[in-house]
């Protein structure tokens, strides 16, 4: 007889989202997706064929335990193993398909276990209490398992079963007491659930080794995160930050600026870069120290150390402008994609949605480091991804467009009877690289809820930008990806600004007329003549606003200037002006003012791109 097997592996939320450094989101991703591997390496050993998720294609080789403390730098950003494991298993009754479940969950414990195992050893000149670092290993983990009879050509029946009884089991948690139950610590850091193990970890030394602030306590998930891998395999935010600003330097420029910036390196307190397929080998260093105020802050290091490179930046500054230190954590979630594999009808169609899955995973990470970024995560439909400014908003473009056309090429294969291609919603979270990765995690998150839009009149298939300032205020805006004439609009907006070609006043123009004009929101007053009022005031700003234009009357008059890149320029401002007006009738004026902000800032390279914002 056959069994349609689900086994889950989480806890999602604290594998990954406890941290405060990139190092932490990186190593939860890794924890998450390696015990993964183990259970769907556990099932394909026991029944060669039985996988559908993930892809049994180039099982042999792809389910193979990953080492991260290999000398590859990329030996632990291959394609994610999603945390669901899905398989067709032959058994001759339930109780034998428990054993193979029971099984496939020990193959995860053992593989935590043996990581758990390979840290201790490194901590082992740390002086961390061993009895309650052993209490708290049972906590991490968690495993769920359901299974259904698939009777012959009932594989579409089997799986609904099986995804309903699948969600109940899930909602039966096992609600485990934490062991380590000692008094008088300060709790975890990262995310307060269970009681320090650094309590004790006092010297600079050890502290370095553990990227440990005087204010920071890890438990024994903090100390996975701390110690798995190479440093420099896991590329920092402020690398991914400082991306367009290095690349706008000449050879020499970063030849001097390594030079500078060794020293950092080799003091420890900076760090090298050598992952993401070695995208980074123009300056191969984290990008924290390309900002003078983190040179200033830093008490280790010898003053003319500092001194040198200090005088180099505020040089580079003078020339290129100083970088900006905001960037963007990019959450993706497939939409639909139950409607789809509620479409397949034998295990063949599963498999075949499997391998479209592992493929956009595949590509994921091409198309983010192409854009200047690393991605993180990218398990099946799912996708967490470190972006810069300048190329966020395109690179979410062809994540969302690739994942539909994967997924259309699929369908028209196996000649699905689907309603709804599925589709990619985006959420873009812009934030400082210094904030806590936590904190830019819950932004992201919301802003892939925006994107979804679970009770909006037209949701998922959407993008949704959520822009957080250090100096407190929050922003957040969304479109779905099939309102064209709105991308395009971002796109000229974003394009406008980089350009210098609208005028950085015109947000704050569009907001007091939002404000001023709020009373024409209100139900008593008529809806075409409130229409008239904002267009009239929108005519009036823009004959008020000074749109700026590359040629001085000087260049105009002369005769070398070109006549085509001229009308070109003054097309492209005459567009500027006409999406502008387009817009302040498909959306609210308070929107476009939202709009308007997130495109300056989508734009900017430099800190002189966002004038008077706070770029401390």
């Amino acid at each position: 007889m056959e069994y349609l097997v689900a086994i889950s592996i989480g806890p999602v939320q604290s594998l990954i989202e406890a941290g405060r450094r990139s190092q932490d989101l990186w190593c939860g991703s890794w924890l998450l997706s390696e015990v993964s591997r183990a259970v769907a390496l556990n099932l394909h050993k026991a029944q060669k064929d039985c996988l559908i998720f993930p892809s049994p294609e180039n099982a042999d080789k792809g389910l193979k335990p990953q080492d991260p403390d290999s000398s590859d730098p990329d030996i632990v950003i291959e394609a994610n193993i999603a945390n669901v494991i899905r398989a067709v298993i032959q058994a001759d009754n339930a109780e034998q398909v428990r054993r193979i479940v029971d099984d496939a969950k020990q193959a995860a414990t053992q593989r935590l276990d043996d990581i758990i195992d390979t840290v201790k050893n490194k901590l082992s000149e740390l002086n961390i209490d061993d009895a309650r670092f052993d209490k708290q290993k049972d906590g991490i983990l968690e495993t769920y398992g359901a299974w259904v009879k698939l009777e012959p050509n009932k594989y579409g029946d089997a799986s609904e079963r099986l995804g309903k009884l699948f969600a109940a089991r899930k909602q039966t948690k096992d609600f485990m007491p934490i062991q380590d139950m000692a008094s008088g610590l300060f709790k975890s850091t990262l995310d307060g659930a269970n009681n320090t193990l650094t309590n004790d970890v006092r010297s600079k030394e050890h502290q370095h080794k553990l990227r440990l602030t005087q204010r920071e306590e890890l438990d024994i998930l903090g100390l996975l995160k701390r110690n798995t891998g190479q440093f420099e395999q896991f590329t920092p935010f402020s690398r991914v930050v400082t991306e367009p600003w290095l690349a706008s330097l000449s050879v020499e420029q970063l030849n001097t600026l390594q030079s500078y910036y060794q020293p950092f390196v080799k003091a420890g307190v900076a760090t090298t870069v050598k992952g993401n397929e070695a995208a980074y080998q123009a300056f191969p260093y984290d990008g924290e120290y390309l900002f003078a105020s983190r040179v200033e802050q830093e008490k280790e290091l010898d003053k003319t150390i500092k001194d040198n490179l200090l005088q180099y930046l505020s040089d580079l500054y003078k020339e290129k402008g100083a970088p900006v230190a905001y960037g963007v954590l990019l959450k993706a979630d497939g939409d639909r994609m139950g409607e789809l594999l509620s479409e397949a009808k034998e295990t063949a169609d599963s498999i075949a949605i499997s391998k479209a899955l592992h493929q956009f995973a595949t590509d994921v990470r091409s198309v983010v480091c192409k854009h200047g970024g690393h991605a993180i995560y990218t398990g099946g439909d799912d996708v967490l991804a470190f972006v810069p400014l300048n190329t966020a908003l395109v690179c979410a473009q062809e994540l969302a467009e690739r994942f539909e056309s994967t997924m259309s090429t699929v369908i028209e294969h196996l000649k699905l009877s689907v309603a709804n291609t599925p589709t990619l919603s985006v959420g873009l979270a812009i934030g400082h690289f210094v904030q806590p990765m936590r904190q830019l995690r819950h932004r992201a998150i919301q802003a892939e809820k925006l994107a979804k839009g679970n009770g909006l009149a037209n949701p998922r298939n959407a993008l949704a930008i959520q822009l957080g300032i250090r100096s407190g205020y929050e922003i957040e805006w969304r479109c779905r990806w099939d309102d064209e004439r709105t991308i395009t609009a971002l796109n000229e907006f974003v394009a406008g600004f980089s350009k210098g070609l609208l005028p950085t006043r015109i947000m704050q123009d569009v907001l007091a007329m939002a404000q001023s004009l709020n009373w024409t929101t209100n139900q008593d007053v008529d809806a075409d003549l409130a229409k008239g009022i904002r267009l009239s005031e929108m005519e009036r700003m823009l004959v008020r606003a000074s749109f700026a234009y590359q040629y001085s009357k000087e260049e105009l008059k002369s005769e070398d200037s070109n006549d085509e890149d001229k009308r070109t320029f003054e097309q492209q401002v005459v567009s500027l002006k006409q999406q502008l007006r387009e817009q302040a009738q498909a959306q609210s004026l308070e929107e476009l003012a939202n709009m308007l902000r997130i495109a300056r800032w989508l734009s900017a390279r430099t800190t002189a791109d966002l004038g008077k914002e706070d770029m401390s």
